[in-house]
């Protein structure tokens, strides 16, 4: 939900009208399947190609230090010293 909000402000300061679809459903999260929770970022699709960009140039300047579990090839977070699925320790 943080995410999607400066991905939305950052698509504001270039002066792209969007919407957040989804966002009432996300304190339903484990009641209702999460693929109904989906948080979505739409825009008019003139502005596609330049909100697509935008993207692309966020997520090239986030440090991604998230790390795979050799044991059951699970993605961990950086914070994670142990593997949250089986437990390996992270080498």
């Amino acid at each position: 939900m943080i995410e999607a909000h400066i991905i939305q402000g950052l698509l504001t300061q270039a002066k792209i009208q969007s919407h957040l679809g989804g966002s009432a459903l996300q304190g339903a999260i484990g009641e209702i399947p999460n693929e109904q929770a989906k948080l979505s970022v739409y825009v008019y699709e003139i502005k596609l190609r330049d909100a697509e960009q935008i993207l692309l140039n966020y997520a090239q300047t986030q440090k991604h230090d998230d790390w795979c579990c050799v044991q059951c090839n699970e993605i961990n977070g950086p914070a994670f010293q142990y593997c949250w699925q089986c437990g390996k320790q992270h080498e």
